[in-house]
């Protein structure tokens, strides 16, 4: 993600709760609160992707781990975009390893996980960042498909053991249409949402994205509308 990019990406925490932008952030949460039965699935995982880059995509994923936060549910929100890795410095995080390094370990347990996911100032929730990379997106591909099983695992497990309650796991996806690390990981989650950002996703766009994810057999939950 670019710098101008990155600049556009509003946190919730901005705001007041009772402002248009908290209240929609907040119904977006409750949407997706009511389709989850905490009894079934303790650890509750979740994709947000768009069909082709918008500077603002992120703010989406963001918010809604926040407002889950807020609720009291305890979220990591992983930044799963990871040729754009630079959102934590929102979280008032510098540079740290994330899930780029994280993907290249060669064994992956709950106790390493303790040492790439780190505490935000908003109270319940935690975040994966994308880290570093030198990366092409290839060898990024290749890795999300050999090993974010075991991670996304080693996180449930995570939460199992930190916090008493069940909690949400949120993933922020690169683009779908960019290639097919979208894809990959809507395999493994247990639904996907998909953003539309008016104004600059095109219907095709959105036509095909919703084609890739379901080819992938996405579990897709519903769409979000993205104001640009």
């Amino acid at each position: 993600m670019g710098t101008s990019e990155h600049k556009q990406i509003s946190l919730l925490t901005d705001y007041s709760i009772d402002s248009a932008y908290s209240v929609s952030y907040h119904t977006i949460y409750s949407n997706i609160y009511f389709n989850w039965d905490s009894e079934q699935l303790k650890q509750y995982s979740i994709q947000f992707a768009i069909p082709s880059r918008c500077p603002q995509q992120a703010s989406v994923a963001s918010n809604v781990a926040i407002a889950a936060a807020q609720h009291g549910v305890p979220t990591i929100f992983v930044y799963a975009d990871l040729l754009a890795p630079t959102l934590q410095q929102h979280f008032g995080l510098g540079s740290l390893p994330g899930l780029n390094q994280l993907l290249m370990e060669e064994h992956v347990s709950t106790e390493m996980l303790q040492t790439y996911v780190s505490s935000t100032f908003v109270p319940n929730l935690r975040l994966l960042c994308g880290g570093v990379t030198s990366l092409s997106s290839f060898e990024v591909s290749r890795l999300l498909s050999a090993k974010l099983q075991v991670i996304l695992n080693a996180t449930r497990q995570f939460m199992e053991q930190n916090d008493d309650r069940p909690g949400m796991i949120i993933f922020n996806s690169p683009p779908v249409l960019a290639g097919i690390d979208a894809s990959l990981i809507s395999t493994l989650v247990d639904h996907t949402l998909l953003i539309i950002a008016r104004g600059r996703t095109t219907r095709t766009e959105a036509i095909r994205a919703q084609e890739q994810l379901q080819r992938a057999h996405a579990k897709l939950a519903g769409v979000v509308m993205l104001e640009t």
